[in-house]
C-alpha cells in the first residue's frame, strides 16, 4: 500500500518510425466516432480557478498510476490544488471504494476507475460523476484539451447506455505475449503462433527450478482477465444472445482444462496465488520463460535497476486459438467521485492527468495511452523507452482486440465464480464439475441483476 502528498524478434521488418507511423494510422482511423464534444460558451479557462482545494484519490497499483503520481508537485504548482492519495491492489482498493460510496462519505474525490469491471455497476449504483457538461464547459476544459483525440474505443468505453461520460480513458490495456528471446534463440524455438505451438515451446523450455516454462495468473478474481484469451479463442462466450449464461459448454471445459493445465505443468509452485505482480515478479526475476498479460505491465520488464531480464524480453501477439484470433482489452480511466465536495476540482486533476503532454509522458515511459496523437509525437518518436516490437505488438494487438468481461453490471461476481473454478482446476479439480457449478451460480447472478 502506498500514501502520499507529493504534488524477440526485433520487430519483424519494421523500423521504429513505421511502427510509430502504424500507431498514428491505427489510432486516426479508432479516432472517427459517435462521442463529440464541442465546448460551449462559458468563462475563460483558469488553472487557478480552484486554488486552495484539496483532494483524496483512490488509485489501483499500476505503470500507469506510478508514472502519473511523479508529476503531481507539477500539478499543485499548476493548479493550486494539493493532492492527496492511497495506492491499492485493484481487488482492495474496489473494495474500499465499495465502502465508501455505499456509505456515502463523501471522501473520496476521484479514482483511477477499471471500467471493464465498474462501468454498469458503478454507474447503475450512481457513483460516476457524470462528465458531459464538464467537457463542454470552456470555464472548466481548457481549450487545448480535445476530447476527440481519445480513440473511439476508449470513448466508448466510458460511455454509457444513457450516453453519459463516466469518466476520461487513460489507456486502452491490450493482452500481450512475452518471452525470453534469449531462450528462445538458444533453443531455436520460433516465437508461437498458436496454442499448440505455445504449449510445445513451454515444454522445451520447461526445466525447474531454474527455469519454469509458463506463467498466468492462478489467483481467483485476477485470474478471469487472462481466462478471457483463452475461452474466446476456444471459440466460447459468456452470454447467448438473449443474456443468458453460455457457461455450460463442452467449449468451457475443454478451455479450463487447458488453462489449469498449462499451470499445473509449467507454472511455479504457488502459482494458484498468483495476481499479475507475482507473475510479473517470477517472469523479471529470470524464472519464468514465457508469459501474457496486459501490455502495460511491460514497462518495468526493461527497467534495468529492477529487473534481471532487461533488453532480453520480446514481444509478440498473442497466438491464435483453433476458433478465433483474438487480444483481450481493457479500458482505465480517471473518474471523477458523484459524492466529492470539491468535483469541479477533481475534474482539474483528471483531466490535467490525460492531456496530451502527460500522455506522452506516459508513452514515453512504456505505458499505453488512449489518445491517437502522442504515437506521433516527435519526442516519441526519437527517444522511446521500449523496444520496437513492444510498440508493433501493442498495434497489432489492438486490431484484433475484443473486450475481454462481459458488459454486465456484476463483473466482479462473475469473476470471483469463474476464478474459483479456475483456482480448484489448478489444485486438481473436475473441470466439467467445476463448469456445471460456476454456470449455475453465473446464471443464478444475472438473474439478480440484470434486470
Amino acid at each position: 500500500m502506498k500514501k502520499g502528498t507529493r504534488q524477440a524478434n526485433g520487430s519483424r521488418g519494421m523500423t521504429r518510425r513505421d511502427v510509430l507511423r502504424l500507431g498514428a494510422t491505427v489510432a486516426a482511423g479508432a479516432a472517427m466516432g459517435p462521442f463529440v464534444v464541442t465546448p460551449g460558451h462559458g468563462q475563460t479557462f483558469n488553472w487557478q480557478k480552484y486554488k486552495g482545494k484539496e483532494l483524496f484519490c483512490i488509485f489501483y497499483k499500476h505503470p500507469w498510476i506510478d508514472e502519473m503520481v511523479k508529476y503531481f508537485p507539477e500539478f499543485t504548482d499548476l493548479t493550486g490544488i494539493k493532492v492527496n492519495y492511497e495506492v491499492l491492489p485493484e481487488v482492495q482498493g474496489r473494495q474500499k471504494l465499495t465502502v465508501e460510496f455505499t456509505a456515502a462519505s463523501g471522501g473520496v474525490d476521484a479514482w483511477h476507475a477499471s471500467m471493464h469491471v465498474e462501468k454498469r455497476r458503478f454507474w447503475k449504483s450512481g457513483w460516476f460523476q457524470p462528465l458531459n457538461a464538464f467537457l463542454e464547459d470552456k470555464s472548466l476544459t481548457a481549450p487545448d484539451y480535445d476530447w476527440n483525440d481519445f480513440t473511439t474505443g476508449a470513448r466508448s468505453d466510458v460511455a454509457q447506455p444513457d450516453k453519459t461520460i463516466s469518466a476520461i480513458p487513460t489507456f486502452v490495456d491490450v493482452f500481450t505475449f512475452f518471452y525470453r528471446k534469449d531462450l528462445f534463440q538458444q533453443k531455436g524455438i520460433k516465437v508461437p503462433t498458436t496454442m499448440v505451438e505455445l504449449e510445445d515451446a513451454a515444454k522445451k523450455l520447461h526445466d525447474p527450478p531454474r527455469m519454469y516454462g509458463f506463467v498466468s495468473r492462478g489467483l481467483k478474481n485476477a485470474n478471469a482477465t487472462p481466462w478471457a484469451w483463452v475461452i474466446y479463442s476456444m471459440g466460447g462466450e459468456y452470454l447467448t444472445k438473449d443474456g443468458k449464461s453460455a457457461i455450460n459448454s463442452p467449449v468451457w471445459v475443454k478451455s479450463l482444462d487447458w488453462y489449469a493445465g498449462m499451470l499445473k505443468r509449467y507454472a511455479p509452485p504457488g502459482v494458484v496465488n498468483f495476481n499479475w505482480y507475482e507473475c510479473s515478479s517470477a517472469f523479471m526475476q529470470g524464472q519464468v520463460a514465457m508469459y501474457y498479460d496486459g501490455v502495460n505491465f511491460a514497462s518495468q520488464f526493461e527497467d534495468k535497476e529492477k529487473s534481471k531480464i532487461a533488453g532480453k524480453v520480446g514481444y509478440a501477439v498473442l497466438p491464435a486459438g483453433p476458433a478465433a484470433h483474438v487480444a483481450p482489452t481493457y479500458t482505465n480511466a480517471m473518474a471523477v467521485s458523484a459524492q466529492s465536495r470539491n468535483k469541479e476540482a477533481a475534474f482539474f486533476l483528471i483531466q490535467w492527468a490525460t492531456t496530451k503532454k502527460m500522455c506522452v509522458r506516459e508513452l514515453l515511459s512504456g505505458v499505453g495511452v488512449g489518445r491517437v496523437s502522442p504515437w506521433g509525437d516527435p519526442e516519441v518518436k526519437a527517444k522511446p523507452k521500449m523496444p520496437a516490437d513492444w510498440y508493433t505488438a501493442y498495434l497489432e494487438s489492438l486490431k484484433i482486440g475484443r473486450a475481454g468481461l462481459p458488459e454486465i453490471v456484476d463483473v466482479t461476481q462473475y469473476r470471483d465464480i469463474f476464478g474459483v473454478a479456475i483456482q480448484k482446476a489448478i489444485e486438481g479439480g473436475n473441470s466439467a464439475e467445476l463448469v456445471a457449478q460456476a454456470n449455475k451460480e453465473f446464471q443464478e447472478m444475472l438473474d439478480k441483476t440484470e434486470k
